[in-house]
């Protein structure tokens, strides 16, 4: 009980020491045995089963983290493969020396390095026959049939003698064989040299014979015996060497090598030593560099009295000699009944792995576990899962062996990677060409992820992927979707030795920091050059330096440019891994000449009283070095009238495509003309009245006018004479006139010209009524006397001779100031308060002026003759209320006698009546 306890602690003190590392190299291997079907292949399956059985082993192997598989492919003296010098294993077909119809280990070298795993030919070197009675079933080309001779036997083992030299003349011939046909990565032999000591009650094998005939001067028999299997280990050594430099050989013996307490000798154990009882000196093999490693079984749990794996392990750390130890696990006891409840525990085999990787333990480069269907078993305590999941994890590289060759392979590169749709990476890179020497060329390569391009290549903690055999590409699942990682990779030969890493990179390419929108001056040919525009572009790349980056412009710089058309730049960046980038930025063209603006001038006759004219008619072939616009060409002015008779200066504007714009100056000359209007005033009665031309009095004399209107301009002219009331044809040239009230009539005759031009004038009537008496038979004149004058109503033959003495017929007023000038029509006011003047009647000047109570914005004052035409304009504008307005007005503009002044306002008309006297 507290030997147990002791043991406990023992354990727990010695893994609490044992800092384990998480190597970048490390050998993780595992055995097939095929030597009675332990692993593979069953033996009642078809050739299709059993591929497909052995790559359902191997597909469990690559997803542990298997690197190495030691496949057994001679375990009694018979074939796995078609040989010449054994027959093939019973264990494909159940009959010794039946051809499968295949070859299998063809098959599985292919499909192991298909999976990035080497492949190492396990041999049992010397064992014939595992179980004798089954001899008769051999084939008759098996050594124990044709050379008995050669056979120790042992109970039912037979084993071919190695003291005899034909014997291993004729291993190594089977060996140079499958050396020499296939590639291997590895030549491996197992545990079984000479028979291990005989039970009781079995007779131990006899080689008397064999030491008499050949003792080599060998006194003692196990000395002699060893050096049997010296001979062959170090043949075996030196012809691999020879026929492949780059096949590994090594020995897996059993985990004891001698029971000492001194470590000089051996361990501190009591089990089967394999120095002493198989005639296999292990160390010496590794002392003289006969092998590149050794395997040895320790399958023991950590504490077993009598054989400790935490003491035996450490012992073949001290054991190296500048080689390889690999540690074998014993996978097959996990949770076996028969092997106690130490190996029940489920921390029992990741604790010796942990052993393995201290640092306490630098020449410990690995293990393997022994067996396959271990690996693969549901009832081993998840042992597998601890491998998978923890210890190998993450991918390692082998170990190298720089006794064999310490010279890299050249570095890959071009490596690029692309982010694919299903957001993993792919990763393509370019192997170091080939050197002929197959120790130097590129076998796999080593693929490195980080999220920085500083990534540890030296350390391996980046290492996520070792390749298959010749792969060139792999496709990465980064562990964050969406995240940038930074990938290199390094090329491997057939011992691992390292290039130096390639180029780093990531699956983007290169930032393109593009420039803005640049402008290109057209020429007068609208064209240009395209200019280089690299040096414009900002480009970097998080895994290359700037120097290492290329750009290319597309067009290329020189190319020619037509027109004011966009012109689409692409700068592309690549990156010394191949990436890209591809950016693109618009060029503008731009067109700073102006159109050329040709014209011609027009001659348009006016019609309707118009004339237009467009763009095109005064266009004389304007042209531009771009193109025109032609919708944008306008004219100013466009439209002409009959006040634009004559030579008029016009403006053509013309926009060529980008906007430029010029202009040109033309002379459209519009003929026609604006009629003169001239009225006329007569008379068909010649009574006299001593009245104005453009007066009548009602009652007496004529009693109409002849309105007559001309155009100076023209003899087509129409005319329209407006108000139409009270005159006989309103649209003729001549009109009649025929008042019956009095009043002031004014008449607008417009004149219109065959080029649709108007002119118009004015006349204005006076209408006075001179009817007096009951029956209006009678006519009021005012007859004057010297200073006195009287209004009598007289007959008409009396009229003549009143107004021969100065009488008239507008009656008499009290005073010139304020008497109206007769009978006011509606609107109209005598002006009285008003509109003034004086002196009234005047000689040399008078002065008129008027007031209005309320202001107006407009109102018009004019001087009128006796005949009604207007003879001076005194004021036209606006009005201030209050405000006294005077005109003096000198007699010689006024030639007549009478005359009438008239304010018009924007409500009424004001009259007052002027006399001038010489």
């Amino acid at each position: 009980m507290q030997k147990g306890l002791f043991t406990l602690l023992f354990t727990f003190t010695l893994f609490a020491a044992f800092a384990q590392r998480m190597p970048k190299r490390e050998l993780r291997g595992a055995w097939i045995a095929t030597y009675l079907n332990i692993d593979w292949p069953n033996r009642t399956q078809t050739p299709e089963a059993q591929r497909a059985a052995l790559l359902t082993i191997l597909d469990h192997h690559q997803a542990t983290g298997i690197n190495v598989l030691y496949i057994q492919v001679r375990s009694q003296c018979d074939a796995l493969y078609p040989s010449n010098f054994e027959p093939w294993t019973a264990d494909l077909t159940g009959t010794q020396g039946k051809n499968p119809g295949w070859d299998p280990v063809q098959f599985a070298i292919d499909e192991c390095h298909k999976r990035g795993m080497e492949f190492h030919a396990w041999m049992n070197p010397y064992r014939a026959a595992g179980n004798a009675t089954q001899l008769p079933n051999f084939a008759p080309n098996h050594v124990t049939k044709v050379h008995p001779e050669w056979l120790l036997s042992q109970g039912n083992l037979r084993v071919l003698d190695p003291g005899i030299p034909a014997v291993r003349d004729y291993v190594m011939g089977v060996i140079e064989d499958v050396v020499s046909r296939y590639d291997l990565d590895g030549l491996h032999f197992d545990d079984y040299f000479y028979p291990p000591a005989a039970p009781l009650g079995t007779i131990p094998y006899n080689d008397d014979a064999t030491y008499a005939a050949d003792p080599r001067g060998f006194t003692d028999r196990g000395d002699w015996r060893r050096d049997n299997v010296n001979l062959l280990v170090k043949r075996v050594h030196e012809t691999v060497k020879t026929l492949k430099p780059w096949v590994k050989f090594g020995i897996s013996p059993t985990g004891i090598y001698r029971n000492s307490t001194n470590p000089e000798i051996g361990t501190n154990t009591r089990g089967l030593e394999h120095y002493t009882t198989l005639h296999a000196d292990s160390r010496k093999w590794i002392q003289e560099g006969w092998v590149d490693y050794l395997a040895p079984q320790v399958y023991w749990w950590i504490g077993q009295p009598g054989a400790d794996y935490g003491i035996v392990t450490p012992w073949w750390n001290n054991q190296a000699y500048g080689r390889h130890i690999y540690i074998g696990l014993a996978g097959y006891k996990v949770n076996d009944p028969a092997q106690g409840v130490n190996w029940a525990n489920p921390s029992q085999i990741p604790n010796q792995v942990r052993m393995v990787r201290s640092a306490s333990y630098p020449n410990l480069y690995g293990q393997a576990v022994y067996n396959t269907s271990s690996l693969r078993s549901t009832t081993r305590l998840g042992f597998r899962d601890s491998l998978r999941n923890d210890f190998y994890r993450r991918p390692v590289l082998l170990p190298a062996m720089p006794w064999r060759d310490n010279e890299a392979p050249a570095a890959p590169s071009a490596l690029t990677a692309t982010r694919n749709a299903d957001g993993t990476t792919g990763l393509a890179w370019t192997p170091p060409a080939a050197t002929g020497n197959p120790l130097d060329e590129a076998r796999q390569f080593a693929v490195y992820r980080a999220e920085t391009p500083a990534i540890d290549v030296a350390g391996g903690a980046h290492l996520v992927h070792v390749t298959a055999v010749g792969a060139t590409t792999f496709t990465d699942t980064p562990p964050v979707p969406g995240n940038t990682y930074f990938y290199q990779v390094t090329a491997l030969d057939r011992f691992h030795n390292e290039s130096t890493p390639s180029n780093v990179t990531d699956y983007a390419g290169p930032v393109v920091v593009l420039p803005p929108t640049q402008t290109l001056v057209l020429d007068a040919a609208c064209a240009a050059t395209l200019p280089d525009y690299r040096s414009l572009a900002t480009v970097s790349d998080d895994v290359s330096p700037a120097e290492a980056i290329t750009v290319a412009q597309s067009p290329a710089p020189g190319a020619a440019v037509a027109g004011t058309g966009p012109v689409t730049v692409s700068f592309t960046a690549t990156d010394e891994s191949g990436k890209t980038t591809t950016a693109s930025f618009t060029v503008t063209p731009q067109d700073v000449t102006p159109p050329v603006v040709l014209t011609r001038n027009l001659t348009r006759e006016l019609k309707g009283g118009t004339v237009t004219i467009t763009a095109a008619d005064i266009d004389n072939g304007s042209g531009d070095n771009c193109g025109l616009d032609l919708s944008t060409l306008t004219v100013s002015p466009a439209s002409f009238n009959c006040t634009n008779v004559g030579p008029n200066p016009v403006t053509l504007t013309v926009r060529d495509q980008s906007g430029n714009v010029a202009s040109a100056v033309a002379t459209v000359t519009v003929t026609g003309a604006v009629p003169q209007v001239a009225v006329a005033l007569g008379r068909t009665d010649a009574t006299f009245t001593g009245l104005p031309a453009n007066t009548i009095a009602l009652g007496y004399g004529a009693q109409e006018l002849t309105l007559s209107a001309t155009d100076g301009t023209s003899t087509g002219s129409t005319f329209a004479w407006s108000p139409a009331a009270g005159l006989s044809s309103p649209s003729d040239a001549t009109t009649r006139f025929t008042p019956t009230a009095p009043g002031l009539y004014t008449f607008t005759v417009q004149a219109t010209n065959p080029n649709g031009c108007t002119g118009t004038a004015s006349v204005t009537v006076r209408v006075l009524d001179a009817r007096c008496g009951d029956l209006n038979d009678k006519v009021l004149v005012c007859a004057r006397n010297g200073g006195n004058a009287t209004q009598v109503c007289v007959d008409r033959d009396a009229v003549p001779a009143l107004l021969q003495k100065w009488g008239t017929l507008d009656g008499c007023r009290p005073t010139a100031q304020t008497a109206a000038a007769g009978r006011l029509g509606d609107g109209e006011d005598s002006g009285a308060g008003v509109l003034t003047a004086a002196p009234n009647p005047f000689v040399n000047e008078v002065t008129v002026s008027f007031r209005l109570p309320v202001a107006q914005t407009h109102a018009e004052l004019d001087v009128y003759n006796g005949q009604g035409q207007r003879v001076s304009r005194l004021y036209a504008g606006a009005i201030e209320a209050g405000r006294t307005y005077r005109f003096a007005v000198a007699a010689d503009r006024l030639p007549g006698r009478f005359f009438v002044a008239r304010l018009v306002t924007a409500g009424k008309v004001y009259h007052y009546k002027l006399v001038k006297v010489d």
